[in-house]
């Protein structure tokens, strides 16, 4: 019954999770996943278009290879780690495409 429970609660999750990446795409020009290393956990086809990167792959990147700045660096890394506090808040950092252009 324990096992039944837990997977009714695993679907929830899944399914919540799911609601909430598809609001992300709505408002957001790019959502980009990352795994337990901040490194990009799928192709990520949007982000390169955006980067000027069609048709490449940015699986296994860090995000933060695209961030010029330190201090952007700096601030992503600080909010990640918020996040896993549960402390959520917005982040704003300029990204250079392939071509060292600032995307906008």
């Amino acid at each position: 019954q324990a096992d039944a429970r837990l997977e009714v609660q695993a679907s929830a999750l899944r399914s919540e999770s799911s609601g909430l990446w598809s609001l992300l795409e709505l408002i957001c020009d790019v959502v980009v996943p990352l795994d337990d290393r901040l490194r990009v956990s799928e192709q990520a086809l949007r982000l390169g278009a955006l980067l000027t990167m069609q048709g490449k792959s940015l699986q296994g990147t860090r995000l933060q290879d695209f961030m010029p700045l330190v201090e952007d660096q700096e601030a992503f890394l600080r909010c990640t780690l918020e996040a896993n506090t549960g402390d959520t808040q917005a982040l704003h950092v300029k990204l250079r495409d392939s071509l060292g252009n600032a995307v906008r």
